[in-house]
């Protein structure tokens, strides 16, 4: 074969037949569709192609340059992508967490503008919120930026449609369960309505984070963008996983059948073990199953190394933030936002507010200190930074972050406490709020 252009070999990946010796289920044919082989090393290099395709002439001629909210494979593929046709390219994103990925962007060329702590779940209230920042550029600048969006971009449906569904089908011809873990969640829709056409009985698993846990490139169920292309409806099973589990899952697909494939397809491939365990006795006759294999798992070795480091041959720290086995919504203590005013003057708490400068400086509780995600977590990581003479009280956007702080600091003696909703629950327009008095600028 040969190829003119790099975006010749995006797509056509082929499948993997698992041995029924490793997946451990009888009647069951499972494969993985080899995303990681297409030529920036993803699933996302078809998303980039597909939604910047019908632009990209556009965009070499008239100087613009491409913006989006990407930290990872979308962000690697558009820069790689748009440097063959001398495009720029600016990322703006929460801060990027996994290094391998944003030193990746920057020797691709990229321009990456990076806001410690900005909430997970979009948030058009936040001023710190990288879709809101991106789309307000914009906006004011229409002649000079172009913004894929690939989280509302109804191209990025399309192109798994029309290509990586079609594959499928194309070399499988029936397909039974079909199983992909949803962050845009733009794949996993358009593979299930092409397969769906084919097979109305197909079924669909969508692989989601747990609270709380961090899988690369899927995000949890409340993290999903009710305005953007996630349709609940869409998926007959929605499966929430851990990332130690994927990690392990992982590692069976890397070490026993030599795929080197990273977490998001460990977690993939145990979102079909899990959905045969449960149901395969109640399906009659043999099952044709595929999952997605995103990406390679060189792009995470760090992120690995820091939630199982005996992987390395590294012995494991039990008490570090990232070992420490929690759920974040069950049990953590929270003061609620009608509760603060009363509880703060009754216990004169050390307030930790852990969202970015910018954010912090446009409203913060009274008397709080700054100490932007990233430091915060590294600082409860290696020491003991805190007196134990006085309760903290966490504070972020939604909420959602402090939890599990306030749960390892607990764990570590500390009386800790997040405030509930973060500071949505204190200023969000429209909403009561407790006495202003509460809250500097």
């Amino acid at each position: 074969m040969i190829a003119d252009k790099i975006t010749d070999l995006i797509g056509d990946t082929p499948l993997l037949k698992i041995p029924a010796e490793v997946h451990g289920f009888e009647r069951v044919t499972l494969y993985a569709k080899l995303e990681m082989l297409n030529p920036f090393g993803s699933l996302k290099d078809r998303t980039a192609w597909g939604i910047i395709r019908d632009e990209i002439e556009n965009l070499r001629n008239s100087g613009k340059t491409i913006v989006e909210n990407s930290s990872g494979n979308t962000a690697k593929a558009l820069q790689a992508i748009a440097g063959t046709y001398g495009v720029n390219v600016r990322l703006v994103t929460g801060l990027a967490r996994v290094k391998e990925q944003r030193d990746a962007m920057v020797h691709l060329g990229a321009e990456v503008e990076e806001f410690a702590s900005a909430s997970d779940c979009f948030d058009p209230n936040d001023p710190n919120d990288p879709q809101y920042l991106i789309q307000k550029a914009v906006q004011s600048n229409p002649e000079r930026y172009f913004f894929p969006s690939q989280f509302t971009n109804a191209k990025n449906v399309a192109i798994h449609y029309e290509t990586t569904g079609a594959e499928i089908l194309r070399d499988l011809g029936h397909v039974d369960l079909y199983i992909g873990g949803l962050g845009t969640t733009g794949s996993s829709l358009g593979i299930n309505r092409r397969l769906k056409e084919a097979n109305p009985r197909t079924t669909c698993v969508g692989v989601t984070a747990e609270k709380g846990h961090f899988i690369p490139g899927i995000r949890s169920l409340d993290q999903m963008w009710e305005s953007g292309l996630f349709e609940k409806e869409n998926y007959d099973t929605i499966m929430p996983l851990r990332e130690k589990e994927a990690i392990d899952a992982m590692m069976t697909l890397n070490r026993r059948i030599g795929l080197m494939c990273g977490p998001s397809s460990g977690a993939n491939y145990l979102g079909a073990l899990h959905y045969l365990r449960d149901n395969l006795p109640k399906i009659e006759g043999n099952v044709t199953a595929v999952f997605l294999a995103c990406d390679r798992v060189e792009w995470y070795y760090s992120y690995i190394r820091e939630r199982a480091p005996e992987i390395f041959r590294e012995t494991p720290r039990p008490a570090s933030f990232a070992a420490f086995d929690f759920n974040p919504f069950q049990g953590a203590p929270a003061i609620q936002p009608d509760q603060l005013e009363s509880w703060m003057a009754e216990n004169k708490p050390l307030v930790i507010d852990v969202r970015s400068k910018i954010a912090f400086n446009l409203g913060h509780l009274r008397d709080s200190m700054n100490i932007p995600q990233p430091i915060f977590e590294s600082m409860i990581d290696e020491a003991r930074p805190f007196t134990e003479d006085r309760p903290i009280l966490l504070v972020c956007a939604v909420g959602e972050k402090t939890k599990k702080h306030a749960a390892y600091l607990v764990n570590q003696g500390y009386r800790a406490f997040s405030l509930d909703k973060g500071m949505r629950g204190i200023k969000t327009p429209g909403r009561s709020a407790p006495p202003r008095p509460a809250v500097g600028a």
